[in-house]
């Protein structure tokens, strides 16, 4: 489907857009100025011009092959798409939950040194209405529930103001609601990383010792909403 670009600085999205249908599941394809000129009928010079703000803003990585480039979409340009994606979904009303599976890791312990922060503990508390287990359970999520993760990464969630003390910061946070067999808890991710497959899951219990839960057991768990 092509469409006639201002070439503005709002046209980044039509252009990742563009590159992610021409190159399908791969997210990586080599094409030429003009072979991206003409599916978005605009003039080579403005699809050059693209390519290169792209490039500067991240949203593509890219190799010189020949006369040709393989342009490859990365993960923050694919959060760009995943973000609309998840804006229409919500004004539509497409999506109340989501589901996802992942293999039970042994984390670093710095879940529990960040979640045992006073002010993280307070806004859980006011926010999202437990009081948290000073730790995180960490799953490692399977390859097919990829896409969700993304989707789910992309969106704002319930915000955890970050603070400052005497010898560190300590980041925004992202909270979403979720059910882990029946258990009220929630999937947390700091608001500004990169990508990772690694979920954590905060609740005021002991989810390894409550469900007798071990290494390497896979755990499903509902993301419950809303998507705020």
């Amino acid at each position: 489907m092509k469409s006639r670009l201002s070439t503005g600085t709002d046209d980044s999205y039509f252009a990742v857009k563009a590159i992610k249908a021409i190159s399908g599941v791969k997210n990586k394809v080599t094409i030429t100025s003009l072979d991206l000129a003409k599916y978005l009928d605009i003039s080579q010079q403005s699809a050059s011009e693209l390519i290169l703000r792209l490039l500067k803003d991240g949203l593509i990585s890219r190799q010189i092959v020949g006369r040709k480039q393989e342009i490859s979409i990365t993960d923050k340009g694919m959060n760009v798409l995943l973000k609309e994606y998840v804006d229409l979904g919500t004004i539509f009303e497409t999506q109340k939950s989501m589901k996802m599976t992942g293999d039970l890791i042994t984390g670093m312990g710095e879940g529990r040194y960040y979640i045992s922060r006073k002010f993280y503990v307070i806004q859980i508390k006011d926010k999202l209405g437990f009081m948290p287990y000073f730790g995180t359970l960490n799953l490692k999520i399977l390859p097919e529930f990829s896409l969700a993760l993304r989707k789910l990464r992309s969106m704002d969630g319930i915000h955890i103001e970050g603070f400052v003390t005497d010898d560190r910061t300590f980041g925004a946070v992202k909270a979403f609601r979720a059910k882990l067999k029946g258990i009220d808890c929630a999937v947390i991710f700091p608001e500004r990383s990169i990508y990772t497959d690694v979920v954590e899951i905060i609740s005021e219990v002991y989810l390894r010792e409550k469900l007798k839960l071990k290494d390497h057991d896979l755990v499903e768990f509902e993301v419950t909403g809303p998507f705020i």
